[in-house]
């Protein structure tokens, strides 16, 4: 959980961020700045998918931490709302951060099934967030890669429990043949969402004992 305690009493703060944190990342960026502090946003592991670049900020992103910084905050564990974190402690969000936000939400598998993620995308609407920059990078700038993986894997999606639970097998050539990044899976993951009767969606390694790799 992000402490805004914390952070008032930092001098040199780094956001660790990924592409599925980002726009949280984005947004608490901004409001460090505000504060008049150092800030860095950091992703350690691997570059951010292009797609999040509607995203403000994305051009700040480093791949390695300061060294003088005195707060981390990595977001890429952090499972609460910082959109209600902002509201209950009365955050003022400016278009800026109202827009990562929002980006932040459309991410989301439940973004339209959960009545209080419809509610928060309206008051960010209402607080001026981009929704044509967000809906352009996020939805409707796909790589072709995306699509080719996707095909490989909707020709193993298998349906367990009732068909509740999609079961996809990955083999680590898929993103060889295909140039598609962990990224496009989240997104062909939520896609299978949508699936009639699905609420869950499982991703195992086909060369490795059907390990786990990913689930939502």
């Amino acid at each position: 959980m992000v402490s805004l305690k914390a952070i008032e009493k930092a001098k040199n703060i780094t956001i660790l961020t990924d592409d599925d944190s980002f726009g949280d990342a984005s947004a608490l960026y901004t409001y460090i700045l505000r504060l008049h502090k150092k800030v860095s946003l950091v992703s350690p592991e691997r570059e951010l998918h292009k797609k999040i670049s509607c995203i403000p900020w994305f051009e700040k992103v480093k791949k390695t931490v300061n060294a003088s910084s005195d707060l981390s905050i990595d977001l890429r564990k952090n499972q609460g709302s910082l959109y209600e974190l902002f509201q209950v402690n009365s955050v003022s969000i400016n278009e800026k951060m109202a827009t990562a936000l929002y980006a932040s939400y459309l991410q989301k598998p439940e973004c339209y099934t959960q009545k209080k993620n419809i509610f928060a995308l309206a008051e960010l609407l209402r607080l001026k967030a981009n929704h044509e920059v967000c809906m352009r990078g996020l939805k409707k700038n796909l790589p072709l890669s995306l699509f080719r993986l996707k095909a490989i894997l909707f020709a193993r999606l298998v349906l367990h429990e009732n068909a509740q639970v999609a079961i996809i097998s990955l083999e680590e050539e898929d993103f060889q043949k295909t140039g598609a990044t962990m990224y496009d899976l989240d997104v062909i993951m939520q896609e299978v969402l949508n699936i009639a009767h699905v609420q869950r969606v499982v991703v195992v390694d086909a060369e490795n004992e059907n390990k786990l790799v990913r689930i939502i």
